[in-house]
């Protein structure tokens, strides 16, 4: 099972911080990060491990 962001994002990176496989775009350090409205999970990259999901303040994950 991969994670999968919902429109509840609300793209302050907390779960990019903690995903040990950096399968999270959008990063902070990313030029789309500033116009973008949500981040997004790369499935093929997505370890399953549940980071992003406790570190998200919406649930949005």
């Amino acid at each position: 099972m991969a994670y999968v962001i919902t429109q509840t994002c609300c793209n302050d990176a907390s779960c990019v911080a903690v995903c040990p496989v950096n399968c999270i775009h959008p990063t902070p350090e990313e030029r789309e990060f500033a116009s973008t409205e949500m981040l997004h999970i790369d499935p093929q990259a997505c370890i399953d491990c549940g980071a992003c999901a406790d570190a998200c303040p919406v649930e949005a994950i």
